[in-house]
């Protein structure tokens, strides 16, 4: 495989190309890494009471919506936005999860998940007191994240 950067001034915004003979599992990861890697270094618009912030996605620990609007946790905030939460699970990155209907979380930010037979199972973040819950139709999936991410 070769790497080979050129560089254009009549560009107007940056723009990565891979070229292959053929797409290959190799070539498809290559792409996903690409395109999370571009992810992790956006910023969701948030706010705070009347202040605007702008969050890298790797400081948000969970979404999940909260009446017509959308509570974004960090370890030690809670933000809000009015995007809904399908649209964001489109914009996140692929260690983020949707574990129930109104939650997304960050897998990488797991530290403990106390399985319910029954019902919702809670999880517990690492280096913070918030938790939220995976919803039975989610844990499979959400297991087999954690053991791949």
């Amino acid at each position: 495989m070769k790497i080979k950067i050129e560089t254009d001034a009549s560009l107007e915004e940056e723009e990565l190309i891979i070229r292959c003979r053929d797409l290959s599992e190799d070539t498809i990861e290559l792409q996903r890494k690409l395109q999370m890697l571009l992810k992790t270094q956006a910023t969701l618009p948030v706010s705070n009471g009347e202040l605007d912030y702008f969050l890298r996605f790797p400081e948000i620990i969970f979404l999940e919506t909260d009446g017509n609007r959308v509570a974004v946790h960090t370890k030690t905030q809670i933000y809000s936005t009015k995007q809904k939460l399908y649209e964001l699970e489109e914009l996140l990155p692929f260690n983020f999860m949707r574990v129930s209907k109104s939650t997304i979380l960050n897998v990488k930010e797991i530290r403990s998940i106390h399985k319910n037979i029954t019902g919702a199972s809670e999880i517990e973040f690492a280096d913070c007191i918030k938790k939220t819950y995976v919803s039975r139709s989610y844990y499979k999936a959400l297991i087999d994240k954690m053991t791949r991410s």
